[in-house]
């Protein structure tokens, strides 16, 4: 995604000024531009920028605003004021749009004055107009409420960090686990022992669309083959009291053991 900008013109209150660093901070953007700002480095700017100081420091101050929003692919302008026969972007239509910016391109949001908003001459600067829906009883939205709401949605645009690919098992590694799960069906009489096939069609379509991973594989075996020996234990005859306990068969102790290594 393109570097966002977020461009305070004029504004009035340090600590607004703290808390939209601090929104900026929250949401990852590229930083904060300033035009005319005053006596913006107060206690109170840096006291609302809580963890977020360093975007403070960082802010570049310019005196206009046409020189803030030179660079820029995509400017932005949020204002309650215009005719309305200019359309208007909700934020998240406007995400959409920087969404669409080449990764190195810049792009600016700009926010005006806390009581006057931008000027005209300052909207003809804007390629996009903004505005943020509200209830017709409180339609005004104090300055750093609108900056994190417009920063959150281009957040949510420039979506989460790629994950890595977890690797899905082979046709041959599904099939014998399927298979495992099939006799271990038939131990516990949970298919009939003529034409299991037909019955466990629907099983192998569930486990086909789940699209198995290799640990998956390997953890339904090894449950299965746990449960296939203790349907097959089900059903043998119990010893009489005092009878002899049979040997366990060779490799049987060792079998086990693989098994609970499988995961």
């Amino acid at each position: 995604m393109a570097q966002v900008h977020i461009v305070l013109v004029r504004p009035r209150r340090p600590e607004n000024i703290g808390a939209v660093a601090r929104a900026i901070g929250n949401t990852g953007l590229a930083g904060l531009r300033l035009v005319q700002p005053g006596d913006w480095r107060t206690v109170e700017a840096f006291r609302m920028a809580w963890q977020a100081e360093d975007v403070l420091e960082d802010a570049a101050v310019f005196p206009t605003l046409a020189e803030a929003v030179g660079g820029c692919r995509l400017v932005a302008g949020l204002s309650g004021r215009g005719r309305e026969v200019i359309q208007h972007l909700t934020p998240r239509e406007l995400a959409g749009e920087i969404a669409a910016i080449e990764p190195d391109g810049e792009a600016a949001v700009v926010f005006g004055n806390e009581s006057s908003g931008l000027t005209l001459e300052e909207r003809k600067l804007c390629q996009r107009q903004v505005r943020i829906p509200a209830s017709p009883r409180q339609p005004s939205l104090n300055l750093a409420q609108a900056v994190m709401i417009a920063a959150y949605e281009i957040f949510l645009a420039s979506g989460p960090p790629p994950e890595e690919p977890v690797p899905r098992a082979t046709a041959e590694q599904a099939e014998r686990a399927l298979l495992t799960l099939r006799d271990a069906m038939l131990a516990v009489g949970f298919l009939p022992p003529e034409k299991p096939e037909s019955r466990f069609a629907e099983w192998r379509e569930l486990f086909g669309r789940a699209g198995l991973t290799e640990r998956e594989t390997r953890m339904m075996m090894a449950f299965t083959r746990r449960a296939k020996d203790a349907g097959t234990r089900a059903g043998k005859p119990r010893p009489r009291k005092g009878a002899p306990v049979p040997e366990p068969a060779p490799g049987a102790e060792r079998r086990r053991c693989d098994d609970s290594q499988e995961v």
